[in-house]
């Protein structure tokens, strides 16, 4: 397998998983970054469900690893969450912007672990 297809691979998950990322974002409409939220909690469930079922008994191409990975890279989004924490902390106050933060890495983690626990 070529190493252009692998980047390839990357490259449409990547594309699929920004498309996604965008059609949330165009539904959930609230004051406070709610999508960027949901979506970064879910590509860390889907993260720590792939790695758990890569640590398990089934062997997967690398096509499918880039797949998923490009998937998650391009759904889930550090750059629109730092943003918009800068903005909570600039247009309200740095108790929405350290909520922000701390809900979204809690949750990160707690899914990432959830995840792991239940491909176990």
């Amino acid at each position: 397998m070529s190493a252009l297809y692998l980047h390839a691979m990357f490259g449409l998950g990547g594309g699929l998983g920004a498309v996604l990322r965008h059609w949330i974002a165009l539904r959930v409409n609230h004051d406070l970054p709610l999508a960027t939220l949901i979506v970064n909690v879910l590509g860390s469930l889907l993260l720590g469900l792939w790695i758990g079922y890569l640590g398990g008994p089934v062997e997967l191409g690398e096509e499918e690893r880039r797949l998923v990975f490009g998937f998650c890279g391009g759904f889930t989004t550090f750059s629109s969450f730092a943003y918009q924490s800068l903005e909570l902390r600039r247009e309200r106050t740095i108790a929405l912007a350290a909520g922000n933060i701390l809900l979204s890495l809690g949750l990160c983690w707690l899914a990432l672990w959830l995840g792991l626990v239940l491909t176990r």
